[in-house]
């Protein structure tokens, strides 16, 4: 049986109430661990609370061992604004963690989502997704096991002194802290249909679930994996029109070879050439569709193939 609770932190300027909807599912099939899911840390990233709502709707029942805890909207101010950050204080939530009850809004929400979410889960998995352009890779950070099993083709495990996403503050960094196994999913987002991306979500936390015995059925093999060291980000140096030539999410790609171009609408001339960065990349986010841009927005990102591991004879 699915029960929501509401967390309320605070009265806005407008009278309507902040406040987290938190969701718990007990399994009926005995007993396990506290799995964790949570989404839209940034608020335009809507596509993993899709994936959440349909865990949601095929586990509400109970057919499971353990306990859902589900954060579909972590900050409801900036998905109500479609927005990265936080729109009354420009803070990024991703940023904060474990937060401050006394700080600003999105510190304050921030410590409400580690007391009473990822201070009561076992297990934890927290779904990104990216705004314009489309992501799909996987994080190794203290759960390998849980985040091959997701099955996406590319994870990336950081290294230090290397290019590559790292951050403080960010919530995984509560859950690692406290011992709890954690993935990070970044999949999906862009101007394109997010339908095989919520379906592919929701089959990675199931098998995960699997791997942890939630669910019965053994895991499903991972498909042949790449998991990188290195990631560079190329985010573009000027405005207008974006067209895309690189190869798709997945696929390897040469140093200097073409990723898009920015044409100008105003006199259609080309503005900037952008080349993958690495000798030996491979694709990681990408613009899959033609599209406005502005100056400084994330354009590619190429995962760097020196020193990957290689699993599954690829």
């Amino acid at each position: 049986m699915r029960t929501v609770r509401r967390v309320p932190l605070t009265t806005l300027t407008s009278g309507m109430e902040l406040a987290l909807c938190i969701h718990k599912i007990q399994g009926t099939l005995g007993d396990g661990p506290t799995l964790g899911i949570s989404a839209a840390i940034h608020g335009d990233e809507p596509g993993g609370t899709h994936m959440v709502m349909e865990i949601a709707r095929r586990y509400g029942g109970g057919n499971f061992r353990g306990r859902l805890i589900l954060l579909p909207v972590a900050n409801p101010l900036a998905f109500e604004a479609y927005s990265r950050n936080t729109p009354l204080d420009a803070q990024n939530m991703n940023r904060l963690f474990p937060g401050n009850a006394g700080g600003r809004v999105t510190e304050q929400l921030v410590a409400l989502i580690t007391a009473e979410f990822l201070n009561t889960i076992d297990v934890y998995i927290d779904i990104h997704t990216a705004a314009q352009p489309t992501v799909d890779y996987i994080y190794i950070l203290n759960a390998e096991d849980l985040s091959r099993s997701f099955g996406s083709r590319v994870l990336y495990r950081f290294e230090a002194g290397r290019a590559g996403p790292v951050y403080d503050g960010n919530s995984t960094s509560v859950t690692r802290a406290r011992g709890v196994p954690s993935v990070t999913v970044e999949l999906g987002g862009g101007m394109i249909d997010q339908t095989p991306y919520i379906a592919r979500g929701v089959a990675g936390v199931e098998n995960i679930m699997r791997t942890l015995g939630m669910v019965d059925g053994e895991p499903l093999p991972p498909p042949a994996q790449i998991v990188v060291h290195a990631i560079t980000m190329v985010r573009l140096k000027a405005g207008g029109f974006l067209y895309t030539e690189a190869p798709p999410l997945g696929d390897e790609i040469a140093g200097g070879a073409v990723l898009g171009r920015v044409v100008s609408p105003h006199t259609f001339d080309e503005l900037e050439v952008i080349r993958s960065p690495v000798d030996q990349g491979i694709m990681i986010l990408s613009h899959l569709t033609t599209g406005l841009v502005q100056p400084g927005e994330d354009g590619y990102m190429v995962g760097d193939l020196t020193g990957c591991e290689r699993f599954g004879g690829v």
